[in-house]
């Protein structure tokens, strides 16, 4: 199983001034995330020592990222390293725990664009994110003819 948070933790941009009794806040952003994983290691007894330096291979750090795909949420991926220790549970546990960090939080995965052509005016389309982080539509005008237009308006009546 895995203990996945929601959000990533947020890195506060503050500064404290001197002989001030506040701070300044600049914002913040969100910062790495991490992943604690436990796995249950159910191979015979005999093979239980390969089994954990094989597991050790995998998650060394010198191999750098890691791609990782959860089966209850396929087609995204997750770029991470290797963070901490591996760890076994309890004496005589086949659980071993792993943990991960996510540099860049969000997943990746397949891209999906859909190109809509415009052919008269007024038109109306919607435009929706396929991704977990909504985004704002790239909207990119093409004169197709030789005359040069002028003096057209482009409004934006979405609001939120």
């Amino acid at each position: 199983y895995q203990r996945f948070p929601v959000l990533p933790e947020s890195d506060e941009s503050t500064v404290k001034l001197a002989d001030t009794e506040c701070e300044l806040d600049f914002g913040s952003t969100y910062g790495a995330r991490t992943i604690d994983l436990t796995l249950l290691i159910t191979s015979p007894g005999a093979q239980f020592h390969s089994t954990l330096a094989q597991l050790a291979r995998m998650f060394n750090a010198k191999r750098g990222e890691l791609t990782i795909e959860f089966s209850d949420m396929p087609g995204k991926y997750y770029r991470a390293v290797y963070n901490g220790t591996l760890a076994l549970g309890m004496t005589g546990s086949r659980e071993i725990n792993v943990a991960l960090k996510m540099n860049d939080p969000w997943p990746t995965g397949a891209e999906k664009v859909t190109e809509v052509e415009i052919t008269q005016s007024p038109e109306t389309i919607t435009v929706d994110s396929a991704a977990d982080v909504n985004a704002q539509p790239v909207i990119t005008l093409t004169n197709t003819g030789t005359v040069t237009i002028r003096g057209f308006r482009i409004t934006n009546e979405y609001t939120i």
